[in-house]
């Protein structure tokens, strides 16, 4: 149920209102939203938000002039009071803004340099850390690119600034006041992760050696000890993460495992006798592997049914944020802030039909208010249906997929937007997508599988994928638009296959494979020409390991297969390509070979190139530009109506 939007001024709280959402039954379509309504940066105009530890103040992420700034108001502010705005430096994109203390925040700023590669200039990301008061006083940029724990009020455990992006990690104490540091892990090649117990100290550490493609987790009783080895682990095998320490017991931690079963679950596990405790989470239908930690403890597991889930280990907090769940239908409600004396809770409410949206609690008045919709412009008469479906693939492996259907219009024989997700070892959930909104805003119903290799659906899931670029990972997407047209939901000479990153590739894959079965096809920011990804996964640490994962290691006649680069001549449908020449994911070459090729084979395609743009866009008008060049393209070749 959406109640209330994040109105102008930056800060809103009102208190909540019923309300009800459109439904999509049958009857005209109501005119869509213009683009802009969808064209914030990925996430939504705000998000990020943090409670200052005292409850007095809080501080966010969100959209101004079209690009992403961090705001700082009073919680509960009084006529006149006006909000701190700090904009990136020039050039830089906000990505996050935490609390140190009540008085003390930091903000983490993205930029994206061309630096010389192996064989070319190519972009890479950076991030700065900047510490500033809550008055905008003492502005410092810390000396780290990475935060790993905040140790107490003043510290911080981060990984030492460096020029050199690759270098091997040195781990420091960082004071945000002064920069002031001192080393506690020196930096060693092959060291991947650290984890610190609360109190700072170094206790467990993961390396890797990518020619033997073997791993090891390591431990020590003290900071002073060296490192011993726990297990090795191959890099196919099933996960064994340390996610972080026990609140009540310094030797034992949380970590996600698949020694049970094909899907992983959390369990505890002593650091002494070095061996599992106890299981704490598990899903039969899912992984269980992930956990919110504050300052080294384990607070709650985490993972992703059809939606984001957290259990809590506090009693008291669970039984909270049950009883949050139960105040709002049609959402899920998730503990995302709260203050020291647990008076306010943030909220971050979830569904499949509605944006998300932030709300906070107050337990001293049992008020359960508004406080930010992250896509205020969307009007719920605009929302689609969204659904779970599963369907069976050609060779009887199970594919569960996400179905949004156009608001105001029958299920019955519509255009269809097929929708592969990035990654691959990714995937979509039941929770607002805003694409997908978009699309069926335009009249399109939409599906969205989780093909084989995609994450969250266990090991043997992930496995399946090897090799398969192109092949039944391509198969499980096609199988889906048969079982939409089967259905009658789908009118089975109307379907274009539309993707971003991996997503982008399965569109060119789908063109120059299976023109066939599509009108046309969308792919941005692709991969497209499988010999030269290869290529560039040997500049990296991990390279046999990424390569043996995804490629059945070197064939060279299966790499080509797999390419669509390689596979233009079977183009035969529209295609439309947009690319940032400064993604750092995909290199933008991908696409300019992609182009190439089309045009020595004489293919009908437009492309257009986003300067300054990175994988994801970080302005308004990067998204928006991508936004309306899909549906320029759609009218033209896949009329809604």
């Amino acid at each position: 149920m959406r109640l209330g939007k994040f109105a102008a001024g930056l800060f809103v709280m009102g208190l909540v209102a019923a309300g009800t959402l459109a439904s999509g039954a049958a009857g005209a379509q109501p005119a869509p939203p213009p683009v802009s309504a969808y064209a914030a940066p990925l996430g939504g105009e705000v998000r990020q938000l943090s409670l200052s530890p005292d409850g007095t103040h809080v501080a966010f992420v969100t959209m101004l002039n079209g690009k992403m700034v961090t705001v700082i108001n009073k919680l509960q502010p009084a006529p006149g009071d006006k909000a701190q705005i700090f904009p990136p430096p020039d050039g830089a994109t906000t990505r996050w803004v935490e609390w140190m203390n009540n008085e003390r925040l930091l903000v983490g700023v993205g930029t994206v340099e061309m630096v010389n590669g192996p064989t070319r200039r190519l972009p890479q990301r950076y991030q700065t850390i900047l510490a500033v008061n809550k008055d905008g006083s003492k502005p410092m940029k810390l000396r780290a690119r990475a935060i790993l724990q905040y140790v107490d009020d003043r510290t911080v455990l981060a990984v030492r600034a460096d020029d050199d992006p690759f270098a091997a990690p040195e781990i420091v104490r960082m004071d945000v006041y002064t920069n002031d540091y001192k080393v506690m892990q020196a930096a060693k090649q092959g060291q991947i992760s650290f984890l610190p117990d609360p109190t700072g100290k170094i206790r467990v550490a993961s390396d890797y050696n990518d020619g033997k493609r073997e791993g090891r987790v390591l431990i020590r009783e003290k900071p002073e000890d060296s490192f011993q080895t726990l297990r090795t682990f191959k890099d196919t095998d099933p996960v064994f993460e340390m996610l972080g320490f026990s609140p009540d017991d310094p030797d034992m931690v949380y970590v996600a495992s698949g020694h049970e079963g094909d899907k992983a679950a959390v369990y505890t596990f002593s650091l002494k006798t070095r061996d599992f405790v106890q299981k704490v989470a598990s899903d039969p239908r899912f992984d269980v592997a992930g956990a919110i930690v504050r300052r080294g403890r384990v607070l709650g597991i985490t993972w992703t049914d059809d939606m984001d889930t957290i259990r809590w280990l506090d009693p008291e907090k669970q039984k909270l944020q049950e009883a949050l769940d139960k105040a709002i239908p049609d959402s899920r409600e998730l503990i995302v802030d709260w203050t020291n004396d647990g008076r306010f809770t943030l909220v971050r409410s979830i569904s499949p039909n509605e944006p998300n949206v932030y709300r906070l609690f107050d337990r001293d008045t049992k008020q359960f208010t508004f406080f930010a919709d992250t896509y205020p412009n969307i009007p719920p008469e605009a929302l689609g249906t969204r659904k779970l479906v599963t369907y069976k693939a050609r060779d009887g492996k199970d594919i569960d997929a996400y179905l949004t259907l156009p608001p105001g219009r029958e299920p019955k024989n519509l255009p269809l937007i097929l929708l592969p997700h990035g990654g691959p070892i990714a995937r979509d959930d039941l929770g607002f997508e805003v694409h997908s909104q978009f699309l069926a805003s335009r009249g399109y119903a939409v599906l969205q599988p989780n093909f084989r290799a995609s994450a969250g659906y266990g090991h043997a899931f992930v496995l399946a994928g090897k090799g398969e670029w192109g092949g039944k990972m391509q198969d499980d997407l096609n199988d889906g638009v048969k079982w939409a047209a089967d259905q009658g939901i789908a009118d089975a000479k109307r379907v274009c296959v539309l993707g971003w990153s991996y997503g982008g590739y399965a569109a060119l894959m789908g063109a120059a494979r299976d023109s066939n079965l599509f009108r046309c096809a969308v792919a941005t920011a692709p991969v497209a020409n499988i010999p030269r990804l290869y290529d560039e996964i040997g500049w990296s640490a991990f390279k046999n390991t990424a390569r043996g994962n995804f490629f059945n290691d070197n064939d060279p006649e299966g790499l080509k297969r797999s390419s669509p680069y390689h596979r233009a001549d079977g183009v035969n449908i529209p295609l439309l390509i947009i690319h940032g020449d400064k993604d750092v994911q995909a290199f933008v070459q991908h696409s300019r070979d992609m182009i190439d090729a089309l045009k020595k084979s004489n293919k009908n395609f437009e492309y257009i190139e986003i300067p300054n743009m990175d994988h994801a866009p970080s302005t308004m008008q990067e998204h928006l530009q991508i936004l309306t060049a899909w549906e320029k393209f759609l009218k033209v070749h896949l009329p809604a109506s």
